[in-house]
């Protein structure tokens, strides 16, 4: 069980924070590195003893929080684009041109070939694509014109498929949802609730690849209840008292495991996993045919999963991304002209600070009684054979630079329509750098940015994911 391959990552959004519930997406990662603290404190009363450390005592257990490593897989990644850029608006993604007026949520538009009608969920702030939902009758794809019935706004419809759809998410919210996320081993597996994951620290690339690495800031973690009752053996209905349910739910496969011993047949001969029947108190849970009698200091452990993937192929950089800046996003995304960036790095992060209260008297009080959401920023930076002195003047000048980084992956089936990660910067504001130079070397600039709000574009930083999901 030491092979990190025999493992899986698996998560689900909570319907009310830090309750769980059963992770049921199931995600490649690279890493996850998130320890839990279960915090010793010393007590050093003067007991005329030389000793500085007289009594162990069990502190307050620091939100468990660290790195998870991903690469950017079209389809999975929504999940956490949703988690650090907040709330997703998805629907049927219709690229568009030519635009004149300014389409509105909630209307209908109409094709003037099909007569095929949407309601408009979202409307790009750069007028290139619409968010369309409950569709009537076959767009004509490519060139068909489309009317707002209520704004009266037209344009030109791209290439479109009903098995296509885009997710919006603008940065920053005024909420972050919360997620039960799941840990696989090969004999068994840890469970985190409450879990907040508030920054990208890091989106780029890698030997290629494009890459991610997110913060994990959860408010309880489930490794293992302590038995601290004997239950005998027997069938019917079994009551097995614990120092900590939490992070459990009815229906969870659960194992018996005896320190010196190993795992022990639970449920019937031979076998070694029981279903939770019932919790009560967070201090115990019902099963049913006991079949070895519990002994105080045993482990109930979470049973790993058996995972189920639905995903695509990662998303590259070079061949598969282009970058573009300019004044305004307007005309950065309408405009032809690429970047060339060579490289590219991201950072968003929503603050997030953890607080302690008396609110129990057993584990489950020693971890955050709330995770509490502050401010937030981002920053980034690029880097490209230098060319003339363009950026040198927008850092001089402190022009606000718009920044967009679009990677196009596989054609989703065989619709035309690309899976795509598009994301958007608004109003960059550059940092002091010098082109490199270095000793028979091209001259390089490797250009730092920061994101500042853009009201006129109505967000700081913006990600369309375009892929075949309907939704996250």
């Amino acid at each position: 069980m030491s092979y990190s391959r025999r493992g899986y990552f698996a998560l689900k959004v909570e319907t009310t924070e830090n309750t769980a519930v059963i992770p049921d997406v199931f995600l490649g990662i690279t890493s996850f590195d998130v320890p839990t603290q279960y915090a010793t404190v010393a007590s050093s009363p003067i007991l005329a003893d030389r000793n500085t450390r007289i009594n162990a005592r069990k502190g307050p257990i620091d939100a468990p929080q660290g790195t998870i490593g991903v690469q950017i897989e079209p389809r999975g990644f929504g999940y956490f684009m949703r988690a650090v850029m907040g709330a997703i608006t998805s629907g049927r993604y219709f690229p568009i041109s030519s635009v004149t007026g300014t389409f509105v949520v909630g209307e209908t538009v109409t094709g003037g070939t099909s007569f095929a009608t949407a309601v408009v969920i979202a409307v790009s702030s750069e007028a290139d694509y619409l968010l369309m939902g409950t569709p009537t009758g076959t767009f004509t794809a490519s060139g068909e014109a489309l009317t707002g019935g209520t704004s009266g706004a037209t344009a030109t419809l791209g290439v479109n498929a009903a098995t296509v759809y885009g997710h919006e998410a603008n940065a920053p919210q005024n909420s972050l949802p919360t997620f039960t996320v799941e840990i696989g081993f090969e004999n068994e597996a840890q469970r985190f609730t409450g879990v907040r994951f508030p920054a990208f620290s890091s989106i780029g690339h890698d030997d290629n690849l494009m890459t991610a690495e997110l913060e994990f800031f959860a408010r309880g973690a489930f490794t293992l209840g302590r038995v601290t009752a004997i239950t005998t053996t027997g069938s019917g209905s079994k009551v097995i008292s614990l120092d900590q349910t939490q992070g459990l739910v009815v229906g969870d496969s659960v194992k018996l495991f005896r320190p010196g011993t190993g795992f022990l047949d639970f449920e019937g001969t031979g076998d070694k996993v029981h279903t939770i029947d019932s919790i009560s108190a967070g201090v115990s849970i019902t099963v049913t045919n006991l079949e070895t009698a519990t002994a105080v200091g045993d482990m109930i452990l979470l049973s790993p999963q058996t995972p189920s993937y639905t995903l695509g192929k990662e998303m590259t950089w070079v061949g598969g991304a282009i970058a573009k800046f300019g004044d305004l996003m307007t005309t950065v995304v309408a405009s032809s002209t690429v970047g060339d960036v060579e490289e590219f790095e991201l950072t968003v992060t929503n603050e997030m600070e953890s607080r302690h209260a008396a609110n129990a008297a057993n584990i489950a009080g020693r971890f955050p009684t709330a995770n509490h959401l502050k401010g937030f920023m981002g920053n980034g930076s690029i880097m490209r054979a230098y060319q003339d002195a363009t950026l040198l003047d927008r850092l001089r000048n402190m022009t606000q630079t718009a920044i967009q980084v679009r990677v196009t992956n596989d054609q989703i089936a065989s619709t035309g329509v690309y899976e795509i990660l598009d994301m958007r910067l608004p109003n960059c504001v550059i940092e002091p750098f010098n082109p490199t130079f270095d000793e028979d070397s091209v001259l390089d600039e490797k250009v730092s940015f920061n994101l500042f709000r853009d009201t006129t574009a109505g967000y700081t930083a913006k990600m369309l994911l375009v892929n075949a999901n309907t939704s996250y």
